[in-house]
């Protein structure tokens, strides 16, 4: 039986295939060691706790901490982004103020900040984007107030592709003594990130997208200097101390309490050393002008977003379109179904953004998006997918 052809265009939830090796590791993880780490002092469990240290490290060198131990291991990017938002706005000096973020925030933002409203009685303001999911940093600081206390801003829409400008943002937010975090989702292994000279106070992310590792991690850089004032929102098996139940507790123990998922972390690990090997090449600039140019000679589509000719906004390889003759998701089943041309159709989580890009009401947007291991063959298939819904 003939195997279906399959091309992947959905790496803003997450990558695949994964960079040679990333798979290898968690499989020989599973065969040669299986211990938990931080659980004993035998062998096993002495190199489990070694290839989290060594990973901490990788992490660290990637986004510029100072510390490896700045850094938690989180189960995924929406627990990282909940553990840094309500561990901070749980916190008794950080109680009834005012945060400031954007339009543009993916859910795992916005949903946690809501909840703080009830549980912290906190503010907060959404910044409205413009039609191609770009924040002003200037409204951004009209937003702010004298008890902003908290800047939380989507480095990369995972909607539109669009960067926005983290710097100028953190310089916004220093001016105004708030704390800034940044959500790098889509832009972690995309973009460098400098946590020290960008300006960030903390920063999260999930593992299994641009750098590479499987499901199941997440990443939360908290500045040292502040993690004595987040809140342990959860507290569990620690490996250390394990005769109280009273605390104090560690920050780093309490957010990777219980045991980690050692198998995707061996995969993350991978992941970095593969991206640490591998510079961007020109190909994806190339493939994506070639998606670009697809779309907008279609009568019956339209972009939403940015092209790559804006004189001073950037984007990355993640599209998004409408098709005026199909529903977004009727044009996904025909692009697997007649091409096997995997997208994503819908809201993409991100709750507040399609007001501003006039897509709510069209149930959201198609999404096309490439990644590190992206092929010339899924760029061709996605463009005769285009071609396909042309003719609709």
């Amino acid at each position: 039986m003939a195997v279906r052809p399959r091309f992947y265009l959905d790496h803003a939830a997450t990558s695949w295939p994964k960079p040679p090796g990333s798979l290898e590791a968690c499989i020989s993880y599973q065969t040669s060691n299986g211990a938990a780490a931080g659980r004993g002092v035998y062998q096993s469990a002495e190199a489990a706790s070694e290839l989290v240290r060594t990973t901490r490290q990788a992490i660290a060198k990637l986004i510029g901490a100072p510390n490896a131990n700045d850094v938690a291991l989180c189960c995924n990017g929406t627990q990282a982004l909940n553990a840094a938002i309500l561990g901070l706005l749980q916190s008794r000096s950080m109680r009834d103020c005012h945060v400031v973020t954007t339009a543009t925030e993916h859910n795992s933002v916005l949903r946690p900040l809501q909840l703080a409203t009830h549980s912290s009685g906190i503010t907060w303001t959404a910044v409205p984007c413009d039609a191609t999911g770009w924040v002003d940093p200037n409204q951004l600081r009209g937003a702010m107030t004298a008890n902003t206390r908290l800047v939380v801003v989507n480095h990369v829409s995972n909607v539109t592709g669009t960067v926005q400008d983290i710097e100028a943002i953190a310089a916004i937010a220093k001016e105004r003594q708030a704390l800034f975090l940044v959500d790098a989702a889509q832009s972690l292994g995309y973009l460098p990130i400098d946590v020290v000279k960008n300006g960030i106070d903390m920063l999260a992310a999930p593992g299994h997208k641009g750098a590479g590792g499987m499901l199941g991690t997440g990443i939360l850089y908290v500045r040292s200097d502040l993690q004595k004032q987040m809140e342990t929102i959860w507290i569990g098996g620690t490996g250390t101390q394990s005769d109280s139940i009273d605390g104090p507790f560690d920050w780093l123990a309490a957010i990777e309490s219980g045991n980690s998922n050692l198998p995707a972390i061996a995969s993350l690990k991978a992941g970095l050393e593969w991206l640490r090997d591998h510079k961007p090449t020109d190909s994806v600039r190339i493939w994506s002008e070639r998606i670009l140019k697809a779309i907008q000679q279609s009568p019956n589509l339209k972009l939403v977003g940015l092209g790559f000719d804006h004189p001073t906004r950037s984007r990355l390889p993640v599209f998004s379109l409408i098709c005026q003759t199909l529903s977004c998701h009727e044009a996904a089943m025909l692009l697997d179904s007649a091409c096997g041309v995997e997208t994503r159709s819908g809201f993409h989580c991100a709750g507040l953004v399609h007001s501003y890009l006039g897509t709510k009401d069209s149930g959201g947007t198609l999404r096309l998006s490439l990644g590190h291991t992206s092929t010339l063959a899924d760029v061709e298939a996605a463009i005769a997918g285009i071609q396909l819904l042309r003719s609709m």
